[in-house]
Protein backbone atom coordinates (compact mmCIF):
# COMPACT_ATOMS: atom_id res chain seq x y z
CA UNK A 1 0.00 0.00 0.00
CA UNK A 2 2.72 2.30 0.81
CA UNK A 3 4.50 1.90 -2.76
CA UNK A 4 1.60 2.24 -4.49
CA UNK A 5 0.69 5.53 -2.74
CA UNK A 6 4.41 6.99 -3.12
CA UNK A 7 4.37 5.38 -6.61
CA UNK A 8 0.99 7.26 -7.27
CA UNK A 9 1.46 10.95 -5.47
CA UNK A 10 5.66 11.00 -5.61
CA UNK A 11 6.50 8.90 -8.89
CA UNK A 12 10.35 10.84 -8.63
CA UNK A 13 10.97 10.00 -5.47
CA UNK A 14 14.14 7.67 -5.78
CA UNK A 15 13.42 3.74 -5.05
CA UNK A 16 15.59 2.53 -1.57
CA UNK A 17 16.72 -1.20 -1.78
CA UNK A 18 17.10 -2.77 1.34
CA UNK A 19 19.87 -5.11 1.37
CA UNK A 20 19.67 -7.79 4.29
CA UNK A 21 22.57 -7.63 6.76
CA UNK A 22 24.12 -11.21 8.43
CA UNK A 23 24.08 -10.07 12.18
CA UNK A 24 27.31 -11.49 14.05
CA UNK A 25 26.25 -14.54 15.96
CA UNK A 26 27.66 -12.60 19.75
CA UNK A 27 25.34 -10.01 18.85
CA UNK A 28 22.80 -12.17 18.50
CA UNK A 29 23.24 -13.49 22.26
CA UNK A 30 21.06 -11.32 24.99
CA UNK A 31 22.40 -11.63 28.11
CA UNK A 32 20.09 -13.28 30.59
CA UNK A 33 18.92 -10.97 33.51
CA UNK A 34 21.08 -11.63 36.85
CA UNK A 35 19.68 -12.36 40.24
CA UNK A 36 16.61 -10.50 41.31
CA UNK A 37 17.63 -7.04 42.12
CA UNK A 38 15.96 -6.93 45.43
CA UNK A 39 16.71 -10.31 46.56
CA UNK A 40 20.79 -9.06 45.64
CA UNK A 41 19.66 -5.39 47.76
CA UNK A 42 18.26 -7.48 50.61
CA UNK A 43 21.21 -9.94 50.54
CA UNK A 44 24.24 -6.77 50.43
CA UNK A 45 22.18 -4.95 53.30
CA UNK A 46 22.66 -8.21 55.81
CA UNK A 47 25.97 -8.66 54.43
CA UNK A 48 26.91 -5.11 55.30
CA UNK A 49 25.06 -4.59 58.87
CA UNK A 50 27.11 -7.75 60.01
CA UNK A 51 30.22 -6.09 59.35
CA UNK A 52 31.16 -3.01 62.14
CA UNK A 53 33.87 -1.81 59.69
CA UNK A 54 31.45 -1.04 57.19
CA UNK A 55 28.96 1.25 59.39
CA UNK A 56 27.88 4.07 57.28
CA UNK A 57 27.70 2.10 54.14
CA UNK A 58 24.35 2.74 52.09
CA UNK A 59 23.07 0.15 49.68
CA UNK A 60 20.67 0.75 47.06
CA UNK A 61 18.27 -0.27 44.53
CA UNK A 62 18.96 1.89 41.58
CA UNK A 63 17.28 1.11 38.11
CA UNK A 64 19.08 -1.92 36.47
CA UNK A 65 21.18 -2.06 39.64
CA UNK A 66 22.40 -2.26 43.48
CA UNK A 67 24.66 0.44 44.17
CA UNK A 68 26.63 -0.40 47.60
CA UNK A 69 28.19 3.02 48.56
CA UNK A 70 31.27 2.47 50.52
CA UNK A 71 32.62 5.66 52.84
CA UNK A 72 35.96 6.36 51.30
CA UNK A 73 37.42 6.92 54.84
CA UNK A 74 36.71 3.29 55.82
CA UNK A 75 38.91 1.96 53.05
CA UNK A 76 41.60 4.52 52.76
CA UNK A 77 43.70 7.43 54.32
CA UNK A 78 42.67 11.10 53.73
CA UNK A 79 43.02 11.79 49.75
CA UNK A 80 45.01 8.96 49.10
CA UNK A 81 44.71 5.60 47.66
CA UNK A 82 46.90 4.05 50.90
CA UNK A 83 44.52 1.24 52.70
CA UNK A 84 43.37 1.85 55.81
CA UNK A 85 44.36 -0.72 59.16
CA UNK A 86 41.45 -3.48 59.14
CA UNK A 87 40.05 -2.57 55.10
CA UNK A 88 41.03 -5.75 53.46
CA UNK A 89 38.71 -8.05 55.88
CA UNK A 90 35.34 -6.41 55.13
CA UNK A 91 36.09 -6.56 51.05
CA UNK A 92 37.00 -9.91 51.30
CA UNK A 93 33.72 -10.79 53.01
CA UNK A 94 32.19 -8.85 50.07
CA UNK A 95 33.84 -10.57 47.44
CA UNK A 96 32.78 -13.95 49.34
CA UNK A 97 29.27 -12.96 48.47
CA UNK A 98 30.10 -11.62 45.01
CA UNK A 99 31.87 -14.80 43.82
CA UNK A 100 27.98 -16.65 44.34
CA UNK A 101 25.96 -14.39 42.11
CA UNK A 102 26.00 -14.09 38.42
CA UNK A 103 25.80 -10.49 37.74
CA UNK A 104 28.28 -8.37 35.96
CA UNK A 105 29.98 -6.14 38.58
CA UNK A 106 31.43 -2.65 38.43
CA UNK A 107 33.53 -0.51 40.56
CA UNK A 108 33.37 3.74 41.04
CA UNK A 109 35.54 5.98 42.97
CA UNK A 110 34.03 9.51 43.89
CA UNK A 111 36.39 12.07 45.39
CA UNK A 112 35.09 15.53 47.31
CA UNK A 113 36.04 18.63 45.25
CA UNK A 114 39.00 19.71 47.69
CA UNK A 115 42.21 19.47 46.10
CA UNK A 116 44.92 16.55 46.21
CA UNK A 117 48.29 17.82 48.45
CA UNK A 118 49.76 14.79 48.82
CA UNK A 119 51.88 14.73 45.39
CA UNK A 120 51.18 10.97 44.30
CA UNK A 121 47.92 11.96 42.41
CA UNK A 122 47.47 15.33 40.05
CA UNK A 123 43.95 15.30 39.84
CA UNK A 124 41.02 13.69 41.81
CA UNK A 125 40.36 12.00 38.98
CA UNK A 126 43.58 9.72 39.48
CA UNK A 127 42.35 9.69 43.21
CA UNK A 128 38.84 8.40 42.50
CA UNK A 129 40.62 5.59 39.55
CA UNK A 130 43.15 4.59 41.51
CA UNK A 131 40.93 3.41 44.72
CA UNK A 132 38.78 2.12 42.35
CA UNK A 133 41.56 -0.35 41.06
CA UNK A 134 42.30 -1.22 44.20
CA UNK A 135 38.81 -2.15 45.95
CA UNK A 136 38.83 -4.21 42.13
CA UNK A 137 41.68 -6.03 43.09
CA UNK A 138 40.94 -7.00 46.34
CA UNK A 139 37.58 -8.34 44.76
CA UNK A 140 39.68 -10.81 42.38
CA UNK A 141 42.12 -11.24 44.61
CA UNK A 142 39.20 -12.90 46.95
CA UNK A 143 37.36 -14.80 44.21
CA UNK A 144 35.82 -12.69 41.72
CA UNK A 145 36.73 -14.29 39.00
CA UNK A 146 35.32 -12.45 36.10
CA UNK A 147 36.26 -8.96 34.64
CA UNK A 148 35.36 -5.92 36.60
CA UNK A 149 34.72 -2.27 35.46
CA UNK A 150 36.67 0.36 37.00
CA UNK A 151 35.74 3.63 36.93
CA UNK A 152 36.86 7.30 38.63
CA UNK A 153 34.50 10.01 38.39
CA UNK A 154 36.38 12.33 41.03
CA UNK A 155 33.61 15.02 42.11
CA UNK A 156 31.26 14.12 38.99
CA UNK A 157 29.25 11.53 40.25
CA UNK A 158 26.19 11.46 41.65
CA UNK A 159 25.23 10.47 45.44
CA UNK A 160 22.88 7.50 45.98
CA UNK A 161 19.40 8.14 45.89
CA UNK A 162 18.00 7.78 49.58
CA UNK A 163 20.74 9.53 51.83
CA UNK A 164 20.18 12.09 53.97
CA UNK A 165 22.66 15.12 54.63
CA UNK A 166 24.88 13.72 57.32
CA UNK A 167 25.11 10.79 54.46
CA UNK A 168 25.58 12.93 51.65
CA UNK A 169 28.91 14.27 53.13
CA UNK A 170 30.30 10.92 54.18
CA UNK A 171 29.81 9.65 50.92
CA UNK A 172 31.19 12.30 48.72
CA UNK A 173 34.48 10.55 48.99
CA UNK A 174 32.92 7.04 48.21
CA UNK A 175 33.79 3.65 46.44
CA UNK A 176 30.53 2.20 44.43
CA UNK A 177 30.84 -1.43 44.13
CA UNK A 178 27.42 -1.90 41.16
CA UNK A 179 26.04 -5.15 40.66
CA UNK A 180 24.01 -4.80 37.59
CA UNK A 181 20.86 -6.81 36.44
CA UNK A 182 22.16 -8.45 33.72
CA UNK A 183 24.16 -12.06 34.33
CA UNK A 184 28.16 -12.79 33.23
CA UNK A 185 28.82 -15.95 32.32
CA UNK A 186 29.23 -18.52 34.56
CA UNK A 187 32.69 -19.47 36.37
CA UNK A 188 34.26 -21.62 38.55
CA UNK A 189 32.98 -20.25 42.28
CA UNK A 190 29.20 -19.77 40.61
CA UNK A 191 26.59 -21.42 42.71
CA UNK A 192 23.43 -20.12 41.62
Amino acid sequence: MVDTMSDEFNPKRPKVDITPHEMPDHLKKRSAAGLNLNYLQSLFTQAINSQAALQGTVVNLLEGGVVISIPANLLFEKKDAQLVVGAVKPLRRLAGTLVQIQNKVKVEGHTDPGPVTNGRYRSNWELSLARARIVAGILTDFGYSQSITVLGHADTGRLPVDTSVAQSQNLAERIDIVIIADRREKGPYDLF
